[in-house]
């Protein structure tokens, strides 16, 4: 996907290329020692039969290294996109109109809350389906975008949230794409006037984000949006 952030890669930045290897290592060994565990369980159930303590111990063990694999998950999430709410609209933008299951959304916010974030994305006007009844069901993304009138709305502005100002700023954009945000706008919702140089900021690390010297025809002076999501 040649989307917000091109490619999908990390920053530029080798300290960024070193925290994220060091999180993706640590997601790598939480789950070798889900599989050890589980080995071990199956190899101890070829000498004899499974005990239910015994099962339970290796559950509660396994519960712990996917625990530790979701933490892990959680903070690449935070570094290259920003929030749980700020992830799941961007997966559900770069796959309008398909069903995705709740285990792709569980991994895409990496927190046990995910289906919270989807009735916020609703709250905000995004159409999103539940595919059925149950925990199973599968979700879907109807339609593409927001209407402009909805993404420029003040609604829009007060809900946007986020612990930086660029976070803010990055799920505001992703929100009201492609439609183009004013300053004002932009200062409301980073909640400092330095707020350009947190567009910078993001423009730096790859994200697409268009200003007015880049497409004057459809960008008002001052203005900046966040560039299509499609390749």
């Amino acid at each position: 996907m040649k989307g917000i952030r091109s490619s999908m890669e990390p920053s530029s930045s080798g300290g960024a290329r070193h925290l994220h290897r060091e999180q993706l290592e640590k997601l790598e060994q939480s789950l070798k020692n889900a599989l050890a565990i589980v080995q071990k369980t199956q190899q101890n159930t070829q000498r004899e039969n499974l005990r239910p303590i015994d099962w339970l111990d290796a559950a509660a063990a396994v519960g712990v290294c996917l625990a530790e694999s979701r933490d892990a998950l959680a903070e690449v999430r935070q570094e290259v996109i920003g929030g749980a709410r700020a992830a799941l609209l961007l997966y559900f933008r770069s796959h309008p109109g398909e069903e995705v299951s709740p285990q792709e959304l569980e991994g895409v916010a990496a927190i046990r809350a995910w289906a919270r974030r989807i009735r916020e994305l609703r709250a905000f006007g995004w159409d999103i389906d539940t595919l059925g009844a149950g925990a199973e069901a599968p979700y879907r993304l109807n339609a593409p975008q927001l209407e402009e009138s909805v993404a420029s709305s003040e609604a829009t502005i007060m809900s946007v949230g986020g612990t930086s100002p660029a976070e803010r700023l990055m799920e505001y954009l992703l929100h009201i794409s492609p439609w183009p945000a004013s300053p004002q706008q932009l200062e409301r919702v980073a909640k400092t006037p330095t707020w350009r140089q947190e567009i910078r900021e993001l423009i730096d690390q790859g994200w697409l984000i268009q200003s007015h010297d880049d497409r004057p025809e459809e960008i008002p002076p001052g203005h900046y949006r966040l560039a299509n999501l499609e390749a």
